[in-house]
Parts: C-alpha cells; sequence; structure tokens
C-alpha cells in the first residue's frame, strides 16, 4: 500500500493571505469593494434552476470569514412573507463545495410559484422566487433565452430587463456563461472599463471559482437569478476557447499544463456555482437533459461541446471533414436524443444547443459549428425530417448575432425549398444574440451592417431574419397554435434600463416555416409578483438546526472517482476525532484500514489503492461518534 498523505488547507477563494497569515478577506483575488457589505455573507444572492413539475434546484453561497464546516437552513414557501410555508430543511457547506450550498426541493405543486430564502451565520440571504413546470393541459410558456455573457464587454443589461419580466416560466442560458480570457484580453472595451477577476486567464480550479464569485456579483445577473429559475448549458468559454472533448483552440499544453485537469477543473466550478441538477462530481458529468412542459412542448438541452465532440476539421478540403467516425454529439447523448423524442407526446419538440445547425452561405462550412460535422449533422437532419409535424424548434447560442431561420435540407434548391410555403422544411432555427459579447461591428469597426445583412438574405433564402450589431435576449412564446420568437435589444453596453422590440417571428403549428409578426406575443395575464429585493428580518434558527452540536464530522467528496486508483476525501470536522478509513472489494476484501488522529478543521485525505484490480470498491468512513459515510469508488 502507498503512504496515506493527511493535511489541512484553506481554498484559496475562500481566504485572503497576508504575510502575518490569514486575513478573511471575502474573496481572494476580488477587491472588497465589489461586495456588498448588506448583504454579507450572501453577497451573491439566491439562484434557482431545472425546475420539473414537483421539484426544482435551489442555490446560494455563504461568504465565511474563517474556514469551517456552516450549517444552513432553507425554507420555501408560496407567499413573500412566508406565512405559507410548504418546505425547509437543514444542510451544510465546506471549503470543498467552495461554499456554495445547492438544495434540489421535492414534493412540489405543478406550475406553481414558490418563494425561498437561506439562513446561515447569524443572517438570512434575499428571497428569491422560483416556479415548478406545468403538468399536462396546459396552454401558454413564456421562455427568455440568450447566451454570450462576456462582463468585460458590457453591462449586463439584458439579465436586467429580463429580471423584471413577471410571466416567464424559465430563463434559458445557452452557453458562454463566463469568459476564460484575461482582463483587457477578448472583448474588453475601454469605454466600458469593466475588467475581469482574477486578472490572468483562468486556468485551474480556483481560478475557475473566483471567475464564476466575480460574475455573480454583478447585481444585474444577481437580479435575474433572484427573480426565475435557470436552465443552463455550457458552451466553450465555460472552459476555453473553441473546446472540443480532448482539447481547446485557447489551450496550450506547454504553458498551460494538462487539457484534462483544466477541464475537470472548469466542470467542477461549473456544477458547483451553477443550479443545474447532475450526479455527483466524478470527473464525467453529463448536462444533457429534458424537461417536459406538460403536453404543449418538451425541452432537450444538449451538449454539442464536450460530451463526445472529436477534433474540428480545419477546412473543408481536411480529410477529416467528410469522416464518418468524427462525430458531434457522439452515440450516447444522439441516441438519448432520438429516444426522448420519439417518446414525446407534446405537441411541439424544441432543442437547446449551443452552435448554429443552419448554414450560412452554400458550400460554406464553419468549422465549429453543426456544418462542420457534415456527417452526424445529416443524421440529426434525417431524424428531424422524419417526423411529420414540423413542429421542431432549434435555440441556438454562440454566434454573438440574432438569426431565424427556415430548416431545410437543400435550402438552395429552389426546386425543393420554396420560402415561405414550408415545401421542404423540417422546422425553424432561432439564434439569439450576445447578451454580451462582442458583436460583428464591435469585432469589425467600420464595416456596414446593412450591406453585410443585404448580402446574407441574397446568398440564404432560408434566412427569415438576421441583425448582426445588437446585444439582447429573445422571449419565446408558445401556444398549441403558434411558437413566437421576439428578440429584444437593448440600447446601449453601457448601464441602461432600456430595451426594445427588434423583430418578432412565428410559425404556426404543423407549418414549419417562419413569418414576420406584426407585434410581439402578449404576455401571460396572471403576473407573477417579484421576489422583495430586501431579507425577511433574520430570527435565530439555531435550535432547529442542531448542525454544529449533532453532526460534528461532514464528508463532502471523494475525488477524483471514477480514478486510477488514488482518491482524495473531503471532510469537515468540528472536533478533535479518531477518523477510521475503510475499503473493501465487491466481495468483502478489505483492501484498506487506516486510523487517524484529526483536529478540527477542513481536512483532505488522499490514499492509494492502485495495487489493486480496476474495479468497483466500497469506502467506509466512521468517527468515534459513530458517523459512518459508504461510498463507491472505482479504480479505472
Amino acid at each position: 500500500m502507498k503512504n496515506i498523505i493527511i493535511a489541512t488547507f484553506l481554498i484559496c477563494t475562500g481566504f485572503a493571505m497576508s504575510q502575518n497569515g490569514f486575513t478573511h478577506g471575502p474573496d481572494q483575488g476580488i477587491e472588497q469593494s465589489y461586495f456588498d457589505p448588506n448583504a454579507a455573507p450572501f453577497y451573491h444572492g439566491v439562484a434557482s434552476g431545472d425546475p420539473l413539475e414537483d421539484r426544482v434546484i435551489i442555490w446560494t453561497r455563504v461568504t465565511p470569514t474563517k474556514d469551517t464546516l456552516i450549517p444552513v437552513h432553507w425554507v420555501m414557501a408560496l407567499d413573500t412573507g412566508f406565512q405559507t410555508v410548504v418546505a425547509e430543511g437543514n444542510t451544510a457547506t465546506d471549503y470543498t463545495k467552495d461554499y456554495t450550498v445547492k438544495v434540489d426541493v421535492e414534493g412540489l405543486n405543478p406550475n406553481t410559484t414558490y418563494y425561498y430564502y437561506f439562513s446561515a451565520l447569524e443572517a438570512n440571504s434575499v428571497r428569491g422566487r422560483t416556479r415548478t413546470l406545468p403538468g399536462n393541459n396546459t396552454d401558454h410558456i413564456r421562455l427568455a433565452f440568450g447566451s454570450c455573457s462576456n462582463y468585460q464587454m458590457g453591462y449586463f443589461n439584458s439579465y436586467k430587463r429580463i429580471a423584471e419580466r413577471n410571466d416567464l416560466d424559465a430563463v434559458l442560458h445557452l452557453g458562454d456563461y463566463i469568459y476564460e480570457y484575461a482582463t483587457q484580453g477578448y472583448g474588453y472595451s475601454i469605454e466600458v472599463g469593466r475588467e475581469h477577476r482574477p486578472n490572468h486567464e483562468i486556468i485551474t480550479l480556483d481560478d475557475y471559482r473566483i471567475r464564476h464569485n466575480f460574475y455573480k456579483l454583478d447585481p444585474d445577473l444577481k437580479a435575474a437569478h433572484q427573480q426565475h429559475p435557470f436552465i443552463c448549458i455550457w458552451d466553450d468559454h465555460e472552459i476555453a476557447n473553441n473546446t472540443y472533448e480532448t482539447g481547446a483552440q485557447n489551450h496550450q499544453e506547454l504553458s498551460e499544463g494538462d487539457f484534462q485537469t483544466r477541464k475537470e477543473g472548469a466542470i467542477r466550478a461549473y456544477l458547483e456555482w451553477m443550479p443545474i441538477r447532475h450526479p455527483e462530481f466524478n470527473g464525467d458529468p453529463k448536462i444533457y437533459r429534458s424537461f417536459s412542459f406538460g403536453d404543449l412542448m418538451d425541452l432537450h438541452m444538449l451538449d454539442t461541446r464536450v460530451e463526445e465532440r472529436d477534433k474540428p476539421a480545419l477546412n473543408m478540403q481536411d480529410t477529416l471533414f467528410n469522416d464518418t467516425t468524427r462525430l458531434l454529439l457522439g452515440d450516447t447523448q444522439r441516441n438519448w436524443l432520438f429516444d426522448k423524442m420519439d417518446e414525446s407526446q407534446a405537441t411541439w419538440r424544441i432543442i437547446g444547443n449551443q452552435i448554429m445547425i443552419s448554414e450560412t452561405g452554400e458550400n460554406d462550412a464553419d468549422m465549429d459549428s453543426w456544418t462542420g460535422y457534415p456527417y452526424e449533422r445529416q443524421v440529426v437532419i434525417d431524424k428531424l425530417k422524419s417526423y411529420s409535424d414540423k413542429n421542431s424548434v432549434v435555440l441556438t447560442g454562440d454566434t454573438h448575432r440574432s438569426w431565424a431561420f427556415d430548416l431545410s435540407e437543400h435550402p438552395f434548391d429552389p426546386s425543393t425549398y420554396t420560402p415561405l410555403t414550408g415545401q421542404e422544411t423540417f422546422g425553424v432555427e432561432i439564434c439569439s444574440p450576445s447578451l454580451a459579447s462582442p458583436n460583428r461591428n464591435e469585432s469589425n469597426p467600420g464595416t456596414s451592417q446593412l450591406a453585410d445583412q443585404t448580402a446574407l438574405y441574397v446568398e440564404n433564402p432560408q434566412l427569415r431574419y438576421v441583425d448582426l450589431d445588437n446585444h439582447g435576449y429573445v422571449i419565446l412564446d408558445i401556444t398549441a397554435l403558434k411558437m413566437q420568437a421576439d428578440f429584444y435589444f437593448t440600447e446601449t453596453v453601457a448601464p441602461s434600463t432600456k430595451d426594445s422590440l427588434g423583430k418578432s417571428l412565428f410559425t404556426y403549428v404543423n407549418q414549419g416555416y417562419l413569418q414576420e409578426a406584426l407585434s410581439p406575443a402578449a404576455g401571460k395575464a396572471n403576473q407573477m409578483i417579484p421576489a422583495p429585493s430586501v431579507p425577511l428580518a433574520f430570527t435565530d434558527t439555531t435550535s432547529s438546526l442542531n448542525l454544529v452540536n449533532n453532526s460534528t464530522f461532514f464528508l463532502s467528496g471523494v475525488y477524483p472517482n471514477p480514478s486510477s486508483g488514488q482518491f482524495t476525501i473531503g471532510f469537515t470536522s468540528n472536533l478533535k476525532d479518531q477518523l477510521s478509513i475503510e475499503v473493501y472489494s465487491i466481495g468483502g476484501k478489505q483492501v484498506l484500514n487506516k486510523q487517524l488522529s484529526v483536529s478540527q478543521g477542513n481536512h483532505k485525505i488522499v490514499f492509494d489503492i492502485s495495487d489493486e484490480p480496476k474495479g468497483m470498491y466500497i469506502l467506509k468512513v466512521r468517527t468515534n461518534n459513530g458517523s459512518l459515510t459508504t461510498r463507491k469508488i472505482i479504480i479505472k
């Protein structure tokens, strides 16, 4: 057996180091001025996500003044005053979760608005508003969606306007929630003057944690999360530009280290800091998942970026380009998607993904989008064509442009596709503008939007709308009769409270082509009451928590899992204690038995069983106080 290493440490995103030792500032790498002292310790507000008919994730982050296990209480009610409480409970967080808190609240009713808050360290968080998905017989769905929010490009005015809408069922974020670049790197605008923290390009787990931490201090982003449940997927900049499964354009192995290590750190930070439902982090999480909005629509959120995406071809002449073994979704995810669509009884099938499936010019392919993977793109097109109803809607981010297309297999052949009739279409695609990332005019100043857009319309008969220069978001309004997309644009990248309608387009059920609407879709008659901007007054909840007294030991993670044989246990002990670590094979053979004395505080223990055969093992951890935790670990 290899030696066991035990160490106590403080994670750098939680505490700043001075020459004399630890100074308990809010977060290393982020100046004190970014933290509103009135919000302590819940500087990052609250968030919710991944709603289903009977449950929803609620999230917060507790920023401590010292490194410890933090007991947290949460409450959910039907009203903003919390007179009608429907659920509450206790949990805990520590350094291994970067002090984030995520609770999957179950036993809720469908199509219902709820309010929630957290208590910790003798304070309450701000109250949040969330909503469960509707069941059958629903007749109206309203979603906002967008992508690409680069903090140093501009202010998050779109998030502010989304937060103020009180009739949304959910907000979809289609990726590039953060950007990995250094201060004054890609997207930096000297006129705006917003800078990334940390200042360098993010590479390590701690870097990604700090960047997520910094973004969620933005007041407009906090407001959107406070008022609406989010359904999110990552794109490339949550890791590095033009990511694929085994590498990225913006990753250099020689200077930035192992890409797999960088990717796993980025994904772990994302899962900690986002209100997303996922298996316990084990180095290989899946973010593709489905949401049923009753019998009106099913939403399928994909991972076209990381899951099994092969390296992109250099160009159309590259031998990789037409290689039928080169995949974008991969067999497992694609089969899952096809099964979900086949099982659906809903009127509309909505696919949320990161990259555009439509072509923008005959014989012209974007190596980073679906057109750069022609084999698997055709497989998906064939599947969508197999449905006779034409009620497929693809939602897309990534391009920093607004687009709306009829989906046709041969859009440049007038004998097969006829614009505005639906002949040979199989659905439509709606692509969101950037929330705050460089558009055409910002990437190519001095060029003419009118000339560029005119050329695009001439070259692409299937293109029903394009705007190359405006930032904003899309409101998707769905009934049994039609799907309408309303493009809203913010007036500036400077702080603003205004947006305006850019264009409205719709498709009727079973028609599969877009038409221009004369006005935006009517909102819901019943407007939800916003979550208040101030917390409830704190009352002592220690008696209901009993966590510090009764839960002296908290096991927060075993990672990586699976592993080549070396595992790290992360845990917190509130008392000096004796720790027993035992590992058994599935057949019951004990392969590790160690007894350790541990001090009060946070710890990590590294143990190595790589001498044992590949397979599944059972880890048991216990203390003198009788705590026992069992976990499955895998040697690969």
